[in-house]
């Protein structure tokens, strides 16, 4: 059932960086993981027909913590600022400020955390959407913990938010899309994106 989310705008208290405590996780070894062939094929299989974009496994590297993902081929990738970004580039089918960001995210001192209770109850969860944003998809995740958002802004402008985490790891995995209105159609798409990360810190 749709829903109105009303809370606080997400703030700079999620701090992306590298620091504090050890992670207790059995990390998934890099040469053990892949996107395979019939995940891609799911996700592609969303994209309407006559929309340009096909979807490709990438590694998202958020320094150093290392990421299997799907997103749109052929965009341009940065790393100038915090986390992933993964941007249009003219000629892509979508609008430019359409944009999809990949993070490895730590709180505080970057300390390992009960992240359940931060994603459902803290005032900062990146699950806190603008005013008003009508709440279409609110998931939880398995295999491992996460939790899947799309919200649709009073602009019309779509969000979605996929984390996954572990209890033992001082960083979450975030996978964040602002689709403009023109891109609503890829909402599904983009969401099954990202759900099918494979994030190596957080573990099986």
């Amino acid at each position: 059932m749709n829903h109105r989310l009303r809370s606080t705008v997400v703030a700079a208290a999620l701090v992306a960086s590298a620091c504090g405590l050890t992670s207790t996780v059995d990390e998934i070894p890099i040469n053990e993981a892949s996107i395979d062939d019939a995940t891609l094929e799911e996700v592609n299989a969303l994209v309407p027909d006559g929309i340009p974009v096909e979807f490709e496994e990438m590694i998202a590297d958020d320094d150093g913590k290392i990421a299997y993902a799907v997103a749109p081929d052929l965009w341009k990738i940065s790393t100038a600022d915090v986390g992933v970004e993964i941007i249009p580039i003219p000629g892509s089918g979508v609008e430019r400020e359409t944009t999809m960001k990949i993070e490895a995210v730590c709180v505080g001192v970057c300390g390992r955390e009960d992240w359940s209770e931060y994603m459902y109850n803290d005032a900062f969860s990146p699950f806190n959407l603008p005013l008003d944003t009508l709440v279409k998809r609110d998931e939880p995740l398995a295999g491992p913990a996460g939790r899947s958002l799309v919200g649709e802004r009073i602009d019309r402008i779509s969000d979605v938010v996929v984390a996954r985490w572990n209890d033992g790891a001082t960083h979450f995995f975030l996978c964040r899309v602002q689709l403009q209105p023109e891109d609503v159609a890829l909402v599904d798409a983009f969401t099954a994106a990202c759900e099918a990360a494979i994030p190596l810190w957080v573990g099986r």
